[in-house]
Parts: structure tokens; C-alpha cells; sequence
């Protein structure tokens, strides 16, 4: 079960794809840059910047333009917890939908802004139940 530690603000979608992108980025490569969470997303390089100004003003991430974009404490919890969500969700669609991994990922991003966390956690529960029983 996924418990809050901090008090999360409230992100549109995209913003909660723009941190998830930016932590994704960050895991690889340490930081990340608006050209990279631009091209991540298929987006033109101003609307990732506009999506880091806002990120910024809540806190979430260390922007400066033309620098490297690292999460904050906060920013990298609410963006671990985005992809904590995303996964649980794709590996209920693959193992109990038999959806393909493609397809699971596509849905689950959808899934993962409208369900709380408290439901998803119903995913994995159910997802580890089919795995123990093989199916």
C-alpha cells in the first residue's frame, strides 16, 4: 500500500507526464533538460519549459532557463509515486488483461491521473493474487 508522506499538490495530467518525464530522465542521466523532456513527451521545447516554470512555482523541481532541471525532495516523491502508479497499473493490464506491453502502457498512462491511490493498490493486490496463483 502506498502511503502520503508529503502533501502533494494538484497537477493537471500533463504536469504529472512532465515530472514523471523529468524523473525518468533523471534516473538515467542524473538531470534533465527541457530538449530531452521535450522530445520524451513529443513536445516543442517551449511547452516544456512553460511546464517547468509551473513545476518550479510549486516547488517540484530546480529550474533555471538553459540549465539542467533536477527534482526537488517533494518533486522526486510526487514523481516516484506517478510512476509507482503507471507501473502497478501496466502490470495489472499485462499479467490479468493479457493486454500487450504497448497497448498496457498507453492505457495505464490514461488510468494512472483518474484513479486515486488507494484503488490502484486494488491493481496490485489483485495482480500479485494471479501471479501466486499462475495465471
Amino acid at each position: 500500500m502506498i502511503h502520503e508522506k508529503f502533501s502533494t499538490p494538484e497537477l493537471s495530467n500533463s504536469l504529472e507526464d512532465y515530472i514523471e518525464a523529468v524523473r525518468n530522465i533523471e534516473l538515467e542521466k542524473g538531470c534533465a533538460t527541457v530538449g530531452e523532456i521535450a522530445e520524451s513527451l513529443n513536445v516543442k521545447k517551449p511547452s516544456a519549459s512553460l511546464a517547468m516554470k509551473q513545476l518550479k512555482e510549486r516547488g517540484l523541481v530546480e529550474y533555471t532557463q538553459y540549465s539542467p532541471i533536477v527534482l526537488t525532495r517533494e518533486g522526486r516523491y510526487y514523481a516516484d509515486r506517478v510512476i509507482s502508479c503507471h507501473t502497478m497499473v501496466k502490470e495489472f493490464l499485462i499479467t490479468v488483461l493479457k493486454m500487450e506491453e504497448k497497448r498496457a502502457d498507453e492505457v495505464a498512462c490514461c488510468i494512472e491521473h483518474i484513479m486515486t491511490l488507494e484503488e490502484i493498490s486494488r491493481f496490485q493486490l489483485l495482480t500479485d493474487r494471479c501471479r501466486e496463483r499462475g495465471e
